[in-house]
């Protein structure tokens, strides 16, 4: 009884203490990866650092935050007073000012649960400017070391040999897949997102290691998903600058040249006027469509929304493009069936929608060449298929024309004053209709805008 005693005593320091070194190093690498953010971004962007911050504190189950050395709050989750008053303790205080790492374990003044937590110095400078502190309660570990050690005290009642023995085989075959979720989560510190562990049994620690592959794969979908819009924000700083630049420059060219009386003659300068009026109405129209974009973008539906008749909408869109087709030598063909083709929505954005895609239509269509406009029922919607007859689009850039300031100009020209934000309120206003807009095309033989919306109930 006493070896049966004394082994299940063995296994149990064994398992606690490896768990706990486990949970300490895990983290850890943890901490120096939130070091790392925060030396990455910049301090005015300290939204985004929260966002990444609460990720992780999701995915590792643990409250996450930096503060300075006199335990102000920098960023991530608020800390309490009892937590802040452990950071100003000489001795945790000491060890982040000479830069070692602090584990710690146990109940802080006045909270009733204990806690475990580790913190790693902030340097900047080349000096520790902070502490980044990751704390969880102490519960869920202990939890953890009781389901192991009542495993290994059911297997030692086979025999005091056996049980030992046993016991230390399965506590290394359960602390197994621990190990590797310590080498995957190195792996995740160190920017390998999504990796995964295999799963090779349904017990706690398999069930753990599931949980664990499911949130590495959810911190990677997150990340990308930061790192998306970021790259569209820079994306879009870029595009409008490039379509800023070009419009400014000419308009400063030809104004500098009337004031500097480079100008000869009152044709010239009647001229020059007129391409400045054009660059200035322009950016007007730049403008106006990047509010448009930006105000659909933030909300979800539109407010004014009633019964459309299709057959009467597209009949006045089609009949305010006359002019411009007929400026074009374009012919128009409209083809609308008897039935009455009924939805819900926004009657002006709808017009915006078809004004938009007729427009392009005609500008890329060669002079003497045919537009065709069809309005028509599939299943249980409606569709308004906009026909051109120009130079076509590249079976590779069909994805890419829905984005801002994409424009196709190896293949389909540019004529007008065109912004490239067109396609890009069409498809959302279309996706606020709960339909979707696709574009087909074939090089020599045209495009086709197809817009699909569902019939009113």
């Amino acid at each position: 009884m006493g070896v049966f005693l004394f082994s299940i005593l063995i296994q149990a320091q064994q398992i606690r203490t490896l768990i706990y070194n486990q949970q300490a190093k895990f983290y850890i690498y943890e901490a120096e990866e939130v070091v790392t953010i925060y030396n990455t971004y910049k301090a005015d962007e300290s939204t985004l650092i929260n966002e990444r911050f609460q990720i992780l504190g999701k995915f590792l189950n643990a409250d996450i935050a930096i503060v300075n050395l006199d335990g102000g709050q920098l960023l991530g989750q608020p800390i309490s007073v009892p937590l802040k008053r452990i950071l100003l303790e000489p001795a945790f205080k000491g060890k982040i000012l000479s830069g070692n790492n602090v584990v710690y374990s146990g109940k802080l003044p006045g909270v009733t649960d204990e806690t475990f937590l580790v913190g790693v110095p902030l340097k900047g400078q080349n000096q520790v400017i902070g502490t980044v502190i990751i704390s969880s309660p102490l519960s869920s570990i202990r939890q953890h070391v009781q389901s192991l050690l009542w495993i290994a005290f059911i297997g030692a009642l086979i025999g005091i040999i056996l049980a030992t023995i046993l016991s230390m085989f399965i506590s290394r075959k359960l602390i197994r897949p621990l190990i590797k979720m310590e080498d995957t989560a190195k792996h995740i510190a160190e920017g390998d997102f999504g990796r995964q562990i295999e799963v090779t049994s349904e017990d706690e620690v398999g069930r753990l290691a599931h949980s664990f592959n499911v949130m590495s794969a959810e911190l990677k979908e997150k990340i990308e998903e930061i790192e998306r819009y970021d790259r569209l924000r820079q994306e879009l700083l870029s595009d409008v600058s490039h379509e800023l630049r070009t419009p400014l420059t000419v308009i400063q060219g030809f104004s500098e040249a009337v004031l500097d009386g480079l100008v000869k003659s009152k044709e010239q300068e009647q001229h020059y006027l007129k391409l400045i009026i054009d660059e200035t109405e322009r950016l007007r129209r730049l403008v106006d469509d990047l509010l448009d974009l930006k105000g659909l973008e933030a909300v979800e539906t539109f407010d004014e929304m009633d019964y459309v008749v299709l057959n009467k909408l597209v009949q006045i869109s089609i009949e305010r493009l006359k002019q411009l087709a007929e400026s074009r030598e374009i012919q128009l063909e409209v083809i609308i069936p008897e039935q009455q083709v009924t939805i819900w929505g926004n009657s002006d954005r709808l017009k915006q929608v078809l004004t938009n895609l007729v427009d392009n239509a005609i500008k890329h269509s060669e002079s003497g060449g045919k537009v065709r406009i069809q309005l028509g029922l599939e299943k249980d919607g409606a569709f308004i298929a906009v026909k051109d007859s120009g130079p076509g689009i590249p079976h590779e850039e069909l994805e890419n024309i829905w984005e801002r300031f994409y424009k196709v100009d190896k293949s389909r020209s540019r004529r007008g004053t065109g912004t490239g934000l067109g396609l890009s309120i069409v498809k959302k206003i279309i996706e606020m209709h709960h339909g979707k807009v696709v574009a087909e095309s074939e090089l020599g033989k045209g495009a086709m805008f197809s817009v699909y919306l569902p019939l009113a109930e």
